[in-house]
């Protein structure tokens, strides 16, 4: 056998050094190459995370400084004007924008890097669920004129636009309001309720605030991250949001299961001249008391009256027909066809037009002859029919309703009623009036059995109404404009437009009511006004008493009485709203009253106005009751 010697072993293991050298080099660089791409792998994961968190908390900045900024128009510069309609029809979207310098930013131009790619599916444009959207609505002026966002351009605030609009059941789709087998029209307005989203009932009162619910609107927010890093990211946020506030269905809201009349009707001719002097308008007014424009006002017209309980609605119904035969009585009792009065009573120029200027009066009463029928005071009159007692709705009168010259047929909408002057003229009766000329009832018509009152099919609206108010009361407490105060104890003015009072009277006084207040000197103010029991406002011939506030009274307790009593002037702008103490399942509560003077020595206005209600809420935000990521 052949002898290896020490040398040549060594020579067969010459370079394995050298191998093992590289392959080590080999794997340390591996690692160090995996430890890179998997540090710059993480690195983008954080920047991609901290990006997206990025645009998120941009996109929410932009949704909260929207909110913010609507929730009272008149306290915010610049305030922001609510869309009237919804999406897809004229002035149905606003779009905030916050460009960076130098930046074009316009949501409605497909061609712009920041179209709003998820507008059609908020209205009828037919691209199907899931997909981008490609096209904007077809009607003229269908985006109203778009604001600039108060964030400073560059900011760490990159959202680039935040859309206003109204929710419909389309944009609640699949999971529409009332359910998935939904028959109502995908663009149904959805309403808030205080507790729930409803439907709006739709027909003569189609807006949310006309049936006493709050629109939903939905803010959509758009932010891009390219200034914030250098990784772009996109983040698009909805959230739907309701006014704090409050939208009656009337100008006067009652809560309560009956309710005294609300004006005091008599059957016999009134020296005073039969037709009340108070006003109750549920048009919509400004916070300084002029009609506003319907077709610019942020809100709706409501009815005069408004309950929750359909007894009350039927007791306000006979009342009203009450009234009809009792101011009939008054101008027949009162006027001779030139407007000349029957001693010892007086025709004022309401009565006049009541009566008219034919031989017959233009109404028959019960024991009345005569009736022309002829609201432009023309021709003859003839024979009035028999009374009967006829039953319509539940309401009796007695005189048939189907003959024009029925006493239940005089419109207490009618200006005429309240004008200040009267004058024969070629073509009849020429009226003067006011500057704001108004009448016992007016407003929009409500669904009960007379146009002056609505009576909500909703249990929970009205008494979510005084909630929300007592929320605020509540909420109010220890702030500056927080006032508590005693009868003896009040000022003459409290609060202003910009910065409403909470007034909460605390203690009682006897009245001729139930303990309450009586106020018999003057009280002005901005805000809400919460008296206890009753409210009673009683002047004297030597000191008349008066009343000028805008936003609401809740007359809250007891009986929860309002009387317009002699030498009582005034008005509430906003709205009056009254709850009585609640029963028992064995004891009723006590029922609400509504009681005005017929007296020419009292004047007063209750008109309804959303912008002083909104007003007493303005420290309060938009609340929102739901938010979501959108795929888009």
């Amino acid at each position: 056998m052949k002898r290896m010697n020490v040398s040549t072993i060594r020579k067969t293991e010459r370079g394995a050094a050298l191998l093992l050298v590289m392959f080590a080099v080999i794997l340390v660089s591996g690692f160090g190459i995996l430890m890179y791409f998997s540090s710059g792998t993480e690195l983008r994961i954080d920047a991609n995370y901290g990006n997206n968190l990025n645009s998120y908390y941009a996109a929410r900045f932009g949704l909260e400084e929207v909110r913010d900024r609507i929730k009272y128009a008149a306290s915010v510069t610049p305030g922001i004007t609510l869309p009237s309609d919804i999406a897809g029809n004229q002035n149905g979207v606003l779009y905030v924008l916050n460009p960076a310098n130098g930046e074009n930013v316009d949501p409605t131009d497909s061609s712009n890097r920041f179209f709003d790619d998820q507008l059609c599916h908020d209205f009828n444009s037919g691209v199907p669920t899931g997909t981008r959207c490609t096209v904007s609505p077809m009607v003229s002026g269908w985006n109203m004129t778009p604001l600039p966002s108060l964030a400073s351009p560059g900011t760490s605030a990159p959202y680039k636009w935040v859309r206003v609009n109204m929710k419909t059941n389309r944009i609640a789709a699949p999971y529409t309001v009332d359910g998935p087998n939904s028959t109502a029209p995908p663009d149904t307005r959805i309403c808030w309720d205080g507790f729930n989203e409803q439907l709006s009932p739709g027909g003569s009162n189609l807006a949310c605030d006309a049936n006493g619910m709050q629109t939903v609107y939905m803010l959509t927010s758009l932010a891009v991250t390219p200034g914030v890093t250098q990784i772009s990211s996109r983040k698009l946020l909805r959230s739907e949001v309701v006014a704090p506030s409050i939208r009656p269905p009337g100008a006067i809201t009652v809560d309560a299961a009956s309710v005294s009349p609300v004006f005091p009707a008599t059957s016999i001719v009134s020296a005073d001249g039969g037709i009340p002097t108070t006003a109750i308008d549920g048009r919509v007014h400004t916070v300084d008391g002029i009609v506003g424009d319907p077709n610019t006002n942020r809100c709706s017209s409501v009815a005069a009256v408004s309950t929750d309980a359909p007894q009350t609605a039927t007791q306000i119904a006979q009342n009203l027909a009450d009234l009809r035969k009792s101011v009939v009585i008054a101008a027949n009792g009162s006027c001779n066809a030139d407007g000349t009065s029957k001693s010892p009573f007086t025709c004022s120029p309401g009565l006049w037009w009541v009566r008219g200027t034919n031989v017959a009066p233009r109404y028959a009463t019960p024991g009345s002859s005569g009736g022309s029928g002829d609201d432009h005071d023309h021709g003859g009159g003839s024979s009035s029919p028999t009374p009967t007692i006829t039953l319509t709705g539940g309401i009796a009168t007695l005189c048939d309703p189907s003959i024009s010259s029925c006493y239940a047929n005089l419109d207490l909408t009618r200006p005429e009623l309240q004008a200040i002057s009267a004058s024969m003229g070629p073509t009849g009766l020429t009226m003067g009036f006011t500057q704001n000329p108004s009448s016992p009832f007016i407003g929009a018509p409500g669904n009960s059995l007379d146009p002056a009152i609505y009576q909500t099919n909703l249990a929970n609206t009205l008494p979510n109404d005084v909630k929300l108010v007592s929320n605020l009361v509540a909420q109010s407490k220890g702030q500056a404009n927080y006032i508590e105060t005693t009868v003896a104890n009040l000022a003459a003015n409290y609060g202003s437009k910009d910065n409403p009072a909470i007034v909460v009277i605390k203690n009682t006084t006897t009245t001729s009511l139930d303990p309450g207040m009586q106020l018999t000197g003057s009280l002005s103010g901005y805000g809400v006004l919460v008296v206890p029991n009753d409210f009673e406002i009683r002047g004297s011939s030597t000191t008349p008493a008066q009343l000028q506030w805008n936003g609401i009274v809740l007359v809250q307790g007891g009986s929860a009485q309002f009387v317009i009593g002699n030498f009582a002037r005034g008005y509430i702008n906003g709205s009056l709203m009254l709850q009585p103490a609640p029963g028992t399942a064995t004891t009723p509560g006590p029922a609400a009253a509504i009681q005005t003077s017929t007296s020419r020595n009292s004047s007063f206005l209750i008109t309804y106005s959303c912008d002083s209600i909104d007003m007493a809420f303005s420290s309060l935000p938009f609340k929102i009751i739901s938010s979501s990521e959108t795929s888009f």
